[in-house]
């Protein structure tokens, strides 16, 4: 069963493109993605490889889309463990809790799939993310050192292996 058997949650399509871009290159959200700021060309790889994820799912509230997001599930020994990535809440809902009510329903719908972990890897100098991912139960299992190098920067970022029991 699929995440987009959901009201709340939509599928990201071909023709949402140049949204998602328009997402992932603000201000805002850019700096905590696997890539800088890039053309729309360039974007196209990075597009079609959350594309090919199990899911590429926009949140949606009161059906307005507010938050954006994508799943792996675990396959085999791991079918119980989920990892969500390339999470983003647009920058005109940030900070009006949005990002804890999406997670919640994300949880809701993991559970009813069996999922028992849900992991993410989160930036160490991204101190909102980590005070929600905590808030909400996540604890910080690992330090990935020097991990995320962004090109304005002289030295790599740590990044965070988080998880959750659900």
């Amino acid at each position: 069963m699929l995440m987009t058997n959901r009201n709340d949650f939509i599928p990201v399509t071909e023709s949402d493109f140049k949204l998602v871009y328009s997402i992932y290159m603000e201000d805002t959200i850019n700096p905590y993605m696997s890539f800088e700021r890039i053309s729309e060309h360039s974007f196209r790889e990075c597009f079609d490889l959350m594309a090919n994820r199990d899911e590429f799912i926009f949140y949606r509230e009161n059906g307005i889309r507010v938050g954006i997001f994508s799943l792996i599930y675990g396959k085999w020994r791991k079918q119980h463990v989920a990892t969500i990535g390339a999470l983003a809440i647009f920058p005109e809902h940030q900070g009006k809790g949005v990002a804890s009510r999406m997670m919640i329903a994300v949880f809701d719908h993991l559970k009813k799939l069996n999922i028992k972990r849900l992991e993410l890897i989160v930036e160490s100098d991204n101190p909102k993310a980590i005070k929600l991912y905590q808030k909400l139960g996540f604890d910080i299992e690992g330090t990935l050192r020097a991990y995320l190098k962004r090109d304005n920067a002289d030295e790599p970022v740590d990044d965070y292996a988080m998880s959750i029991l659900l």
